[in-house]
């Protein structure tokens, strides 16, 4: 047989062996949240996706001292203190002056903020029908507030995690009717959702957007079947440029990862 031939099969024959090796190898299980920009009538529009199954889905509020973190930038300080990081992150809705969450809110199992049923009052958190994002083992959903109260056990018995807002922009695929197409109401927002795949998305509006054009965005840009509105002008999402400019707010809807 001719020298090059020999060699030639020689090589194939050492990739074949380094194949089979390398499918032998225990597969170490990565993070799957993924950071995307995406463009819609003019705004720009960034997103965190995220596969519950294998992602370190979080919320953090306060550190075990009662101290407020309030922004990404001491969340992530402290976190690293626990070998930890940010790897997305978005302010997890509506809260009040003295920053604590207008809703629900449970942390890593206990609940700190109970349900709010209150109805016809000002402001977004108020329309209806507002809802609730509920971490649970490797899995999370968006329930409306109703459901949620009418069947607390059903809903909250084994949520990790959870935090209340309102209104709900998409309950299964159809927007809020209380939305106007034509509505000139433009603000800064943000959101979460869950897509047809069961993935998590966060998702922010960097400029101006109204309830309507965001609804539809989440629909049928990114696939989602149900979303929440989380807050307006003072949200932001990390990592971003502006993610730490601006006032402190509440509670933080967060993907973690190894420190570096």
């Amino acid at each position: 047989m001719p020298f090059q031939s020999i060699k030639t099969n020689s090589r194939a024959l050492l990739s074949v062996i380094f194949l089979v090796l390398l499918s032998l190898l225990p597969r170490v299980a990565t993070q799957a949240a993924e950071l995307r920009q995406y463009r819609y009538k003019q705004v720009s529009i960034s997103t965190c996706q995220i596969d519950p199954q294998r992602d370190q889905l979080r919320m953090y509020w306060k550190d075990p001292a009662g101290q407020l973190f309030g922004t990404f930038a001491k969340l992530r300080t402290w976190l690293r203190q626990q070998a930890s990081d940010l790897q997305c992150a978005t302010n997890a809705g509506i809260y009040d002056k003295q920053l604590r969450p207008l809703g629900l809110y449970i942390e890593d199992g206990v609940m700190l903020r109970k349900l709010n049923t209150r109805r016809n009052a000002y402001g977004n958190f108020y329309l209806q029908p507002n809802g609730v994002f509920i971490i649970n083992d490797r899995q999370a959903r968006i329930v409306d507030t109703a459901s949620v109260d009418a069947a607390p056990e059903h809903w909250l018995a084994n949520a990790r995690y959870a935090t209340q807002s309102g209104p709900l922009l998409l309950q299964q695929r159809e927007i809020n009717p209380l939305f106007d197409p034509d509505s000139l109401n433009s603000l800064v927002r943000n959101a979460v959702c869950i897509d047809e795949a069961q993935q998590v998305v966060l998702a922010m509006a960097r400029n101006p957007i109204t309830f309507y054009d965001f609804a539809v965005f989440l629909r049928d840009q990114l696939h989602c079947v149900d979303a929440l509105y989380l807050d307006g002008s003072i949200s932001r999402i990390y990592p971003s440029l502006e993610a730490n400019f601006g006032p402190a707010f509440g509670a933080m809807i967060t993907v973690i990862k190894p420190a570096p």
